[in-house]
């Protein structure tokens, strides 16, 4: 499969912009990576992967706008940082709209990555960040398939999707009207899966889904999952996330120094 890329003057030193066919979402698209300075210079060495993930509204040129994590990039360490477009798909596989494979389309970019970059090509190395929707997608993708996710962390994720049922639109539309599917997509009650993986979420005092933190958080206790939650001053929004971001990289990378000792 032949991958170009670019990397325009209107992106940060190190980023550059992969566009590739996605055969799960049936189109073209695109992600941002960025890689450590000389990574092609040790041939034999490979690097873990962070994917994060973005809300709704969002792409991977606003996160580096609003959310600015190339500001905190030393966080991460020698790791490649993958930034992909995920529309208002949700980050999962929708049974009711054609063609919203988002799940499928995130484990199609894992095995792009590993292909193309020299990523760690194991749960060791490979860790999901996302932000609003996308720590929703980060924790929902890590509860469905724990043995290729390593580390996960949210920041503002709706953590328990059935607090929002049946009157969120968006989700209504994805996943319909009912319950048991939204039970089927929601990262509380799958919390059980995640026994093996390094955990951290945050939110803001004032954000409209830390009750569904609060949630998540129970049912890892109940589970006797060990987890990293913390609440902050603030509100669900970009510049939330843009303070916090560093920390859950640096959460990231000492996730992957652990891995690549074990």
């Amino acid at each position: 499969m032949r991958v170009p890329s670019s990397q325009p003057r209107d992106l940060p030193p190190g980023f550059e912009r992969v566009r590739w066919y996605s055969h799960a979402l049936r189109k073209p698209v695109s992600f941002l990576v960025w890689a450590p300075p000389g990574h092609y210079s040790e041939p034999a060495r490979r690097y873990p992967a962070l994917y994060l993930l973005h809300g709704s509204g969002h792409d991977p040129d606003s996160v580096l706008r609003e959310v600015k994590p190339q500001d905190g990039i030393a966080s991460l360490g020698q790791s490649l940082l993958v930034i992909p477009a995920g529309g208002q798909g949700w980050w999962l596989d929708s049974p009711n709209v054609a063609g919203s494979r988002y799940g499928q389309y995130l484990l199609e970019l894992v095995a792009l990555v590993d292909h193309r970059y020299r990523s760690v090509p194991n749960r060791r190395g490979r860790g999901l960040c996302g932000f609003s929707m996308g720590g929703y997608g980060a924790m929902l993708m890590a509860c469905r398939h724990p043995q290729m996710i390593g580390s996960a962390s949210s920041l503002l994720g709706p953590l328990d999707i059935e607090q929002m049922f049946p009157s969120y639109e968006r989700l209504r539309l994805l996943l319909g009207a009912d319950r048991s599917v939204w039970r089927q997509h929601n990262p509380t009650p799958l919390a059980h899966t995640l026994n093996n993986t390094g955990l951290c979420f945050c939110t803001a005092m004032n954000a409209f889904d830390r009750p569904q933190n609060d949630a998540f958080a129970a049912a890892l206790e109940r589970a006797g999952i060990l987890f990293e939650y913390s609440t902050h001053p603030g509100d669900h929004d970009s510049a939330f996330v843009a303070r916090h971001i560093s920390a859950h990289m640096g959460f990231h990378r000492r996730a992957f120094d652990r891995g690549m000792q074990s």
